[in-house]
């Protein structure tokens, strides 16, 4: 039997398992004594190897937490976690009280179909995408007999979207803009950083004095701010870390916010620079994009200027040019339309050019 401790706010809990063919205790410290509770009845059911103990008692809504507590927490950002945390939320609210024994790929379906009339596709496919992660390991271990999960499809609700990108006439209105205005408000200069290199929010959010050299131009990206962990962490992957050309009018405007070496040069929040940027396409009569829009509408301009893709992925931190293409797909087929046009227009005839004389010998 499960033993329970308890440990200022949090729970131990102490079982005894068969390892190796020795007997020995196990714990664990758990934030809860639900969570340290749904443990114990895991470690006791494997003990017994009676995995129907877990179906019919626990909820797919505990497991789901559980599961995500042992397998992403501590594997994917903060930032990433939230959103399991949000799923989490939801199958609470729409599987309330099922247990895992409960479940069936009819079931499933008709729940997440339910939910698809109040959400929108996109964040469907991610709920569903997490949702057959999580019993996929759990058919793994045995906590399910049957794979109730490989046919379920996201039907939400289809919303058209609005481009979030600017046009490359905006784009060079509201660069122009920006560098008379940029001194004013750190928000400002933020957002001119994003237009002219592709950073992601946090990543600029991080630099500091030493990131980006007057002497060569160029901006060095090795880290990213995090709002939800209110630290700076390690970039959004491998790839991520980079060094980037800039004009030396940028540079001037990283000069200007430029403190001591290690000291972060910008500290605001991402929705106080949204909030500038709303208000300042709003004054100049533009379309609405998001501050991550910036990022699109940098690697929007420069491949409707010709640049290669090749280096736009590179320049952008994707970790493969096909990402970029995925990304850009419009862009990319507008530049085959003109390179299309282009070319025939190179192979075309011109009228003034005179016909060629025929030697009847030849």
């Amino acid at each position: 039997m499960a033993s329970f401790e308890k440990r200022g706010k949090r729970t131990r809990v102490v079982v005894s398992v068969m390892q190796d063919g020795v007997r020995r205790k196990v714990s664990k410290t758990f934030d809860t004594k639900k969570a340290a509770t749904d443990w114990a009845i895991l470690m006791e059911a494997d003990k017994l190897q009676d995995k129907s103990i877990i179906s019919s008692r626990m909820t797919f809504a505990d497991y789901f937490k559980m599961w995500m507590e042992t397998h992403k927490k501590n594997d994917v950002r903060q930032s990433t976690y939230k959103s399991y945390i949000y799923i989490h939320k939801i199958i609470k609210e729409e599987f309330n009280g099922l247990t895992l024994g409960d479940l069936s790929y009819t079931s499933l379906q008709n729940r997440l179909d339910k939910l698809g009339g109040k959400i929108q596709q996109s964040t469907l496919v991610e709920i569903v995408s997490r949702i057959k992660a999580s019993l996929s390991d759990a058919k793994y271990d045995q906590y399910i007999t049957k794979d109730i999960y490989s046919r379920l499809k996201p039907h939400g609700l289809k919303v058209e979207k609005t481009p979030n990108v600017l046009s490359a006439t905006n784009f060079e209105i509201l660069q122009r803009y920006l560098y008379t205005i940029y001194q004013k408000e750190s928000s400002y200069a933020i957002i001119l950083i994003g237009l002219e290199t592709g950073l992601r929010i946090g990543e600029i959010l991080a630099l500091t004095g030493k990131d980006f050299s007057e002497y060569f131009d160029t901006i060095k990206i090795d880290k990213s701010y995090s709002h939800i962990a209110g630290k700076v962490t390690p970039p959004k992957s491998k790839h991520s870390y980079r060094t980037i050309k800039v004009t030396d009018q940028l540079i001037q405007v990283l000069k200007f916010y430029k403190k001591e070496p290690n000291q972060r040069m910008f500290v605001v929040t991402g929705a106080t620079v949204a909030a500038h940027l709303r208000k300042l396409l709003k004054k100049l009569d533009i379309p609405k994009v998001t501050v991550h829009g910036l990022r699109h509408s940098h690697a929007s301009y420069l491949l409707y200027k010709g640049v290669s893709i090749n280096y736009v992925s590179a320049r952008l931190g994707h970790a493969d040019v096909s990402i970029t293409q995925k990304v850009y797909a419009h862009m990319l087929k507008e530049e085959k339309n003109r390179e299309q046009d282009r070319t025939i227009e190179l192979l075309s005839m011109s009228p003034n050019v005179p016909t060629a004389k025929i030697n009847a010998d030849i």
